[in-house]
């Protein structure tokens, strides 16, 4: 039984009026977020237009994935937005879905969406917001609300859209509560009987969290987290404050956190962010009339994006991640006690935060933890289509755990030469004898290498098949990347993908047997900050990437020869992209990010490709 679940909503200006759009290019004034507009809601009312960016597609089969891939890839439009801030459906991504397994839509047996509003949702969603509007403010909101729903959100307007992405009807269609297609995202895929579940993002139909347990197949609600309360909303809006944007600009504040002291604005963040009895936490003074002012009278002036960081800045972001991490594990230690349970799984966007989920690693409160590669609404493509496989009583007894995220498009070695042929007076390509050796050689060398292998990643991280890689030994070669390559802030740090049978030996592991998604910061050993310096943050961590044979023997063998080379059993890994694209997906996506950024040579399936200048 094939299974398609998917992420997004069609939005544009006429089918969501009263929405302003928050994912601007460059960042947005902090005081707009705030300010309601001719009947437009603010950012700080948890709008309903804000639903719809990170489109994405996965396909199951008997509860076993088959594919998954996020449309910004194929677009090449980050967060599957276009530049008027529209988003856009995953027709792309289902198409290519159903291709790699052979299949028509009209061989899909159900079609599962990730969010669940209802008349009922949509109005409890104002009321819960309704103490905080001043005069008018609340017509003015749930006019808004009423409308992106009625244009957007509605199930016989979702069917339509999906009807009219694919040119036919789903022979079923099923709508999964969105905290319930991140659970699913998280605890089906970790293997684990059983498992504490936490998901946490900016908001869900009226929730910004859950508490769940899964046992066995069945996924139970223990606690649900309702708005104004949220934690990745909070994150967003002191993302904006910082001078960023608020998608997709997060890691900016969680790399900037390193370069802060907590303790100078911790007393601001705890009158934010409250911590109460039964592991609840409060931080809903979000949409209160003076939240705005008290920020700015508390830590300064706003940034704008131009303006140049301050310390005051990283202090600010110092004390907001801490206030974030403090949240996470005092919440996680009342439902530990509680259930008993010593296995956690997490998703949601806030669960991309590696710096939280390191600390809660090295908290002790559990034996196991998995995390869900595209913890965002991304990986809620797969999370909707498993629910609904488990919930729905086709599946069986048995669960399928991921082994590895290579699950996106791999191109043939004809496909890639006829790429490389196309641009044959820019490049010279040939065939070595042994792809990973060449490749460790030109690494140890000092080069930073393209390095295009395999099936592409799915979720936001690159994992040794979309990367750019370079040598962690050179300390230069931290600031040479993000200057010439990448083009981004010079604070924003590096990871290293390390072999998994060494890691223990660069790394503090405590509280993590292996990180192979790239999803934990971990203390990098003092014995060994002098020897890897181009992966070593400022505050002395690493967000590491473990990588073992089962996982990606290719990436493993590349490593365990730049190991024989150098006596270091690691690489310098960072995504195949330049700033403010998405990682690169067809091989000519490669071909032309290695023409435009500072890359030395690239490795492409069997070929070897240097510039002919």
């Amino acid at each position: 039984m094939y299974i398609l679940g998917y992420t997004g909503f069609t939005r544009d200006s006429r089918t969501a009026p009263g929405f302003r759009n928050p994912f601007g290019k460059t960042g947005q004034d902090f005081n707009s977020i705030f300010e309601f507009r001719e009947g437009e809601v603010p950012f700080s009312f948890f709008p309903l237009g804000y639903f719809g960016h990170d489109g994405s597609a996965a396909l199951i089969k008997d509860g076993r994935v088959i594919a998954c891939a996020a449309e910004e890839r194929f677009t090449r439009l980050k967060f599957s937005l276009n530049l008027a801030g529209n988003t856009l459906l995953p027709k792309n991504a289902i198409n290519y879905c159903l291709s790699r397994a052979g299949i028509g839509i009209r061989n899909v047996s159900r079609v599962a969406h990730y969010c669940r509003f209802t008349d009922d949702s949509v109005k409890a969603r104002g009321e819960l917001l309704r103490p905080f509007c001043k005069d008018g403010q609340y017509s003015d909101l749930t006019e808004s609300f009423r409308s992106v729903y009625n244009t957007m959100m509605r199930e016989d307007v979702i069917k339509e859209q999906f009807e009219a992405l694919t040119g036919s009807g789903a022979k079923e269609f099923i709508r999964v509560d969105h905290h319930l297609a991140h659970a699913a995202s998280c605890f089906y895929p970790s293997g684990y009987r059983d498992a504490l579940i936490m998901t946490i993002d900016g908001t869900g139909e009226v929730e910004s969290a859950l508490i769940g347990l899964g046992e066995g197949t069945e996924i139970s609600e223990l606690h649900k987290v309702r708005l104004p309360v949220s934690l990745g909303t909070l994150y967003l809006i002191m993302t904006v404050y910082l001078g960023f944007k608020t998608l997709g600009d997060e890691y900016k504040v969680m790399g900037l956190a390193s370069y802060g002291d907590p303790s100078v604005f911790r007393g601001v963040f705890d009158k934010i962010v409250a911590l109460k009895e039964n592991g609840e936490y409060d931080c809903s003074r979000i949409p209160e009339p003076g939240f705005r002012e008290f920020v700015i009278r508390s830590l300064g002036a706003a940034r704008k994006p131009d303006d140049k960081i301050e310390q005051r800045h990283a202090d600010a972001a110092a004390a907001l991640q801490d206030s974030l991490n403090r949240a996470a594990v005092h919440t996680l230690s009342y439902w530990q006690k509680k259930t008993g349970q010593k296995n956690l799984v997490m998703a949601g966007g806030v669960a991309l935060n590696c710096t939280m989920n390191g600390v809660i690693a090295r908290s002790g409160l559990f034996k196991k933890i998995f995390i869900q590669p595209a913890s965002s609404d991304e990986g809620c493509s797969a999370g909707a289509a498993l629910y609904s496989w488990y919930s729905q009583g086709s599946g069986s007894g048995k669960v399928y755990r991921w082994n590895h995220v290579y699950l996106g498009p791999e191109f043939k070695d004809a496909e890639i030469i006829e790429v490389l042929r196309k641009y044959e007076k820019e490049i010279r390509f040939s065939v070595p004898d042994d792809i990973c050796r060449s490749a460790a050689k030109e690494i140890a060398g000092g080069k930073v290498i393209g390095w295009f292998q395999g099936r592409m990643e799915f979720g936001p991280r690159a994992l040794g098949s979309r990367s750019i890689l370079a040598d962690p030994r050179i300390a230069e070669m931290k600031d040479i990347i993000n200057e010439k390559v990448k083009r981004r802030e010079a604070f924003r740090p590096f990871a290293p993908s390390v072999l998994a049978e060494h890691a223990d030996e660069y790394f503090d592991m405590t509280g993590l047997k292996e990180s192979p998604y790239m999803l934990f910061t971990v203390p990098v050993k003092r014995s060994m900050r002098n020897v890897i310096p181009a992966v070593t943050h400022v505050d002395g961590t690493s967000r590491i990437q473990t990588v073992s044979k089962r996982c990606n023997y290719l990436y493993h063998r590349l490593i365990s020869e730049f190991y024989s080379l150098t006596d270091v059993p690691l690489v310098l890994n960072t995504s195949f992209n330049v700033k403010n694209e998405p990682i690169v997906c067809t091989p000519e996506d490669a071909v032309k990010c290695f023409l435009s950024a500072g890359i030395d040579s690239l490795f492409i399936g069997k070929f070897y490709v240097t510039r002919r200048d």
